[in-house]
């Protein structure tokens, strides 16, 4: 080989090496709904939304949109018509608005423990629970007046969360509820 080859070779060898050389650019959807661009992949917590593959030498990229599938279906208490149920409760002005939409909510509570599923029960009572508390201590923070019946729904709720350590079938829930409902009635 002549000296022309030899540099003519290299010269196609770091010319393809070159543009062999590209970088992944990744979106994440966090878990708090913000969006991330890292170029290292999302962690298996986030969902992958999309990615783009950029060549040095390249004005053109190609984009890749795929959606990853949950496995799991989405926990009862972050479905959508239940975190409607406890933004009617939030709203409700009335002791017998706000009464009525408790009632939706663990007549939901009840059914699923009747389903056999009494963690995502609790779970659904959970997260009324933290709504309510964190209602109120927002309304506190911002010096506005807190409506009573929040506080004595909030109670009410609680009532039927402390009784989870104690608990084991869907007979027991429902008579943990149906008690929490009489103190409220009587404390009211």
């Amino acid at each position: 080989m002549n000296n022309k080859q030899v540099t003519l070779f290299f010269t196609f060898l770091i010319l393809s090496i070159n543009n062999a050389h590209a970088s992944s650019i990744t979106q994440c959807v966090q878990p708090d709904g913000t969006i991330e661009f890292t170029n290292q992949g999302c962690s298996k917590s986030n969902r992958y939304n999309s990615k783009s593959t950029y060549k040095h030498n390249s004005t053109q990229s190609l984009v890749k949109k795929t959606r990853k599938k949950s496995n799991r279906n989405s926990a009862p208490f972050r479905q959508t018509s239940f975190v409607q149920l406890q933004k009617k409760l939030l709203k409700a002005e009335t002791k017998k608005e706000s009464e009525q939409h408790a009632k939706i909510i663990t007549e939901k509570v009840r059914s699923h423990a009747q389903k056999g599923k009494l963690r995502n029960a609790y779970d659904m009572v959970a997260a009324t629970y933290v709504k309510l508390s964190k209602h109120i201590k927002k309304r506190q923070w911002e010096g506005l007046e807190i409506n009573i019946q929040t506080v004595k729904i909030r109670s009410l709720f609680e009532e039927i969360l402390i009784t989870q350590s104690t608990i084991s079938t869907a007979k027991e829930l429902n008579l943990a509820i149906e008690s929490a409902w009489e103190k409220h009635q009587t404390n009211y």
